[in-house]
Formats: structure tokens, C-alpha cells, sequence
């Protein structure tokens, strides 16, 4: 018997760890949220305006209310520093985690996850560098390329991350119950993905639900997953 996850799956305790540790640095509330968003840092990730902006940390006026708002500005901005930390493990997690997909089954085709965890860690780098950008520029009006850029970075970032769990979504549906669910939870993911990029709504809190849930799931599979050699030592899957 042979657990080839096993490795990945304690690199994804630190990532479920680093994920708990930055929902207690975020703020968990904000004074206003786009409709259908509940979590102030997902909405702060899909804010389209500069009046948004305003809105989320409460602000109606840049100047005379900033103040009001500092508390939550420098929770943000220590869970977006913090989240450096976050994306090099996560996007670690699925590059390696793709890697042994690729290897176990001999289908270079897995290694296509590999290099997008590359491309999501630097969308995940420079979404961080828009948002601390927004925070740094409150009290002026001129956050605007920001903000456009934003949009790209946070797309290419989610967008990225549900199209690896789709690339992976054939090897999942090749295993067994659990194994299976996987894939289904996978490819939801992908599909809302899709729904919250053409609307921006509720759905883009139910794909982060999702997201976070296949999360979870690949790191329990790390440490259930395994093999078995038979008499022409190729590899058969449990």
C-alpha cells in the first residue's frame, strides 16, 4: 500500500490552518455589502466603483469620515499582507497536488494544473497589491486603474483555481464514492464560477463556499487516498 498524497496533505494543514487564521484577522462584518455578498473581504475582492468602495467601509464622505473606517482599513490590510503567506501555500498545495495526478496516472495532462497554480499565485499577488493600492489611496479619487485591474487579477485568481479543480475533475470521477463526490463539488465550482462572472450575486459567496469545501476535501483525500501494485506493477487505485 502507498498514500502518494500523503506528503501534500500535511502542506494542506497549513493551508487549512492559514485559511482559519486569516477568517480571524478579516473583518467579519462591514457597514455595507453588495447585495448577495456576506463576507467583507469577498466583497471587497468583486467591488466594481469607486462609490462601492466607499460604501463597504462606510464612508460617504473621503475625507471628513475616514477616520470611522481605520479600524477596518487596517484589519483589511493585515489580512491582505498576511494572505501572501496563504497564497504561496494553497497554490504550493495544488501544484504539487496536480503533479502526483500526473505522475500516478501517467497522463501529462494533470501537469496543465501545475502551471495554473503558478498563474494564480501571481493573479493572487498582484489582486493583493489593487486592494492595499484602494486602501492607501481612501482619502483621494484616484484609485481608479486599481480598481480596473482589480477586476482581472480577482477573475484570473477564482477563475484559475475552480478551472484546476475542473482539469482535475476526470481523475476524481475515476475513484471511488468520495472520490467521486470530489469531482462533483469540482466541477460545481467551475460552474458557478462561470454564473458569477456573467452575474455578480450571491453566487460569488456560494463558488468561495464551494471553493473552500474542495479545499477540505483534496486534504482529507491526502491522507485516505491509496495504492496498490498489482503483478505487472502498475498501479491500481482504492
Amino acid at each position: 500500500m502507498n498514500k502518494p498524497f500523503m506528503k501534500i496533505g500535511f502542506l494542506g494543514l497549513l493551508v487549512a490552518g492559514m485559511s482559519i487564521g486569516l477568517m480571524m484577522v478579516f473583518p467579519s462584518k462591514a457597514p455595507w455589502m453588495m447585495e448577495g455578498f456576506a463576507t467583507p473581504i469577498i466583497a471587497f475582492e468583486f467591488v466594481k466603483s469607486q462609490t462601492e468602495v466607499y460604501k463597504l467601509f462606510g464612508l460617504h464622505d473621503a475625507l471628513d469620515q475616514l477616520s470611522m473606517a481605520q479600524s477596518m482599513i487596517s484589519t483589511m490590510d493585515l489580512g491582505n499582507k498576511l494572505d501572501y503567506i496563504y497564497m504561496v501555500l494553497y497554490s504550493s498545495f495544488l501544484f504539487f497536488f496536480s503533479g502526483v495526478c500526473a505522475k500516478t496516472t501517467r497522463q501529462k495532462y494533470y501537469y496543465t494544473g501545475s502551471v495554473l497554480s503558478i498563474v494564480i499565485l501571481f493573479a493572487d499577488a498582484m489582486e493583493n497589491v489593487q486592494l492595499l493600492g484602494i486602501t492607501a489611496k481612501m482619502t483621494r479619487l484616484d484609485f481608479g486603474n486599481e480598481l480596473f485591474f482589480l477586476h482581472w487579477f480577482t477573475w484570473i485568481k477564482w477563475g484559475g483555481i475552480t478551472l484546476v479543480f475542473f482539469i482535475l475533475t476526470p481523475y476524481f470521477f475515476k475513484g471511488r464514492i468520495y472520490s467521486k463526490l470530489m469531482a462533483v463539488a469540482g466541477l460545481s465550482s467551475f460552474i458557478l464560477s462561470v454564473l458569477a462572472y456573467l452575474h455578480r450575486s450571491v453566487l460569488n459567496e456560494i463558488m468561495g463556499i464551494f471553493v473552500a469545501l474542495m479545499f477540505v476535501m483534496m486534504i482529507v483525500y491526502c491522507f485516505i487516498y491509496k495504492t496498490k501494485v498489482d503483478h505487472d506493477h502498475d498501479l491500481v487505485y482504492k
